[in-house]
């Protein structure tokens, strides 16, 4: 008798126990995927970023690319000199002495000619 007894009285602390235990296991396991989702999540929005990146580069260079074959095709249209086109297309980079480089009004407007120029700033030694 006092066996069923036991086995009586361990069912109802099961049966009572179950639920709270599975309730404090609850908020453990969803702290603990809340945080693996969480690092999921940062991973999937870097690599997002570095795709759209990707593409803002590609079509910025596709669309320099249909720029320059557009000039391309106009100078050889007019029938210039194969020198003055090749001047034309590939220009000189504008150059800054060291100085003239420190100072960032001089700096940022160089910087913005020579982008519209399609050429590069080239920072060389005062002499």
């Amino acid at each position: 008798m006092p066996d069923d007894q036991n086995d009586k009285l361990m069912e109802q602390f099961i049966e009572r126990a179950t639920p709270k235990l599975l309730e404090a296991m609850q908020e453990g396991l969803a702290k603990q995927i809340e945080d693996q989702i969480g690092g999921l999540k940062a991973n999937a929005e870097k690599m997002l970023d570095e795709i759209k990146d990707a593409r803002r580069e590609r079509e910025t260079r596709e669309k320099q690319q249909a720029t320059e074959m557009g000039q391309l095709k106009t100078l050889l249209e007019r029938g210039d000199a194969p020198k003055d086109i090749h001047q034309h297309l590939s220009p000189e980079p504008i150059r800054l002495t060291r100085t003239q480089a420190r100072d960032a009004a001089l700096y940022r407007k160089a910087k913005a000619q020579a982008e519209k120029a399609g050429t590069t700033l080239e920072i060389v030694t005062d002499e």
